[in-house]
């Protein structure tokens, strides 16, 4: 074995290393002498070199201790170090090695590197050239350290920041998201990749201004402060507020928008409440003024008709057209009353009560609607039968709004079904019937005051069931389904400060 010659150490800057054990070494040297030589060198240039004899030593070492490199000799006592390759990466699959070798043996060579070693010095070694080599793959090491935890940070960012992280190519077809907007949306990187952000994400009514806006971001740059809605996998929609940026590519590649985007849907509903609380106050002061002066006028209309009635008995054409007139203002009763309701105040009357009783009573109270009909309604025997706090009175409302709504949209036979989850917190009901379903116009619309797809009504209905629902500190939402209608309710089973004894009327 020939022993490395002195030298004198030549001082080369040590490189900042990260990571502690980037400055371990590991020699394998059987030759006491030359084992001696090469540590000398190693720790003159700061490296902490710890030697072994033979391969089974190095295991050894190597179970309790992690190493930037190792460096070895190619004959050992154990075996050529070429046969114990696999199992010295086994325990250390990551950890560069480089053989030294007194034999020049191409096939040895060709064997050590598809191993996996770093790199292959023939002795007589140069101290300088080993160093250098040295310096380099940890150095490599270093670099690759570093890439990987400024890429696990990035991922920790991404997976935990309460934020969308979302990256677009210029034609809008999905190039990456984060976890936090699987967890927003529900959809799943299978679901998205390759696809348009656009068709799949976004509600006809932003299409235009949204496709503007990405243009836009392409041409010149970021772009902050939009706000839209995105659809979520179930049809939902939530209200994002984005920060773009253009991420530029090299010559090879597009460039790419990059956008963040926070979840506002909380806010934008707090708004939207406040601002629809404030509009509700005034058509109540205005229709509670206009119902007072009209009922009046309306019962004069309704006993005028009557006496009229009287008049003109067996003149069916007259007849027929004061029917009209009678239906007309009972029509109109109906709609200031309809109005009066949803504009007054909620005052919530607290009860402990069985949510599936209620939806029979309310199911039982439709008797007259049913009469003739074939129509069923489904509550699973196992389910809904938790007690909650409610006001009995408007949450019987509430489902028979429902049902009449189910009656009058779906053909006989009219199935009715109850689906419940419930927990120690709060209970989901989902009221599914077998009508024509709804189209994402109308489950964008539903809710909507005077919003209605009947040839006859208010719109009104759906629009006080939601305040109900919400003066429970619940939510009520529509799914576009083919085939069937489907309502989804939550609602706490007890609503926050009800055994307050500051705790009053509820007013949505």
């Amino acid at each position: 074995m020939n022993r490395i010659p002195p030298i004198t150490p030549v001082p080369i800057q040590t490189p900042n290393r990260s990571m502690p054990s980037l400055q371990n070494i590991l020699v394998i040297e059987d030759d006491p002498d030359a084992a001696e030589s090469l540590s000398d060198v190693l720790s003159v240039e700061g490296y902490n070199v710890t030697t072994t004899a033979c391969v089974q030593e190095a295991l050894n070492v190597l179970d309790s201790q992690a190493f930037g490199l190792i460096l070895t000799d190619r004959r050992l006592p154990d075996g050529m170090i070429e046969d114990r390759l696999p199992e010295i990466k086994s325990g250390c699959p990551e950890t560069p090695i480089i053989v030294v070798t007194g034999y020049s043996d191409l096939q040895a060579a060709i064997v050590a590197f598809r191993h996996g070693i770093s790199d292959y010095v023939i002795k007589p070694i140069i101290p300088e050239d080993l160093i250098q080599t040295v310096r380099r793959i940890i150095e490599k090491q270093e670099l690759e350290y570093q890439f990987q935890q400024e890429h696990a940070f990035a991922e920790r960012l991404q997976s935990t920041a309460e934020a969308i992280i979302l990256v677009l190519d210029p034609d809008g077809q999905i190039v990456h998201f984060n976890r936090f907007f699987t967890e927003l949306t529900g959809w799943s990187q299978q679901d998205l990749i390759g696809e348009n952000w656009f068709d799949r994400c976004i509600f006809e009514d932003d299409l235009s201004r949204l496709h503007h806006v990405h243009s836009s971001i392409i041409r010149s740059g970021g772009h902050r402060g939009i706000t839209n809605r995105i659809r979520c996998k179930n049809g939902e929609a939530r209200e994002i507020r984005w920060s773009n940026a253009k991420l530029d590519g090299d010559e090879s590649e597009s460039d790419y928008v990059l956008s963040v985007g926070i979840d506002v849907s909380d806010l934008a509903e707090v708004t939207k409440r406040a601002v629809r609380a404030e509009r509700l106050a005034a058509i109540g002061e205005t229709v509670a003024a206009l119902a007072h002066e009209s009922r009046n006028a309306i019962q004069r209309m309704q006993a005028a008709a009557e006496v009229l009635a009287l008049d003109i008995r067996g003149n069916h054409d007259s007849e027929e057209e004061l029917a009209v007139i009678q239906r007309a203002a009972s029509d109109l009763s109906t709609l200031l009353e309809s109005v009066r309701a949803f504009a007054a105040p909620i005052h919530a009357n607290l009860e402990s009560a069985n949510v599936g009783e209620i939806m029979q009573r309310a199911w039982s109270d439709l008797q007259n609607k049913r009469q003739g009909r074939d129509a069923t309604l489904t509550v699973p025997s196992d389910h809904c039968q938790h007690v909650m706090e409610v006001d009995i009175s408007r949450m019987e409302q509430v489902f028979r709004n429902l049902f009449t709504n189910s009656l009058e949209a779906c053909e006989d036979p009219v199935d009715i079904q109850i689906k419940c989850q419930c927990t120690d917190d709060d209970i989901r009901l989902s009221v599914i019937d077998n009508g024509p379903g709804l189209n994402q116009d109308q489950v964008t619309h539903l809710f909507e005051p005077f919003y209605t797809t009947k040839s006859t009504g208010t719109g009104l209905g759906m629009p006080i069931c939601q305040r109900i629902i919400e003066a429970h500190g619940g939510a009520i939402h529509a799914e576009s389904q083919p085939g069937q209608t489907v309502i989804n309710i939550c609602l706490p089973r007890t609503l926050p400060g009800s055994h307050d004894p500051s705790f009053g009327p509820n007013d949505a």
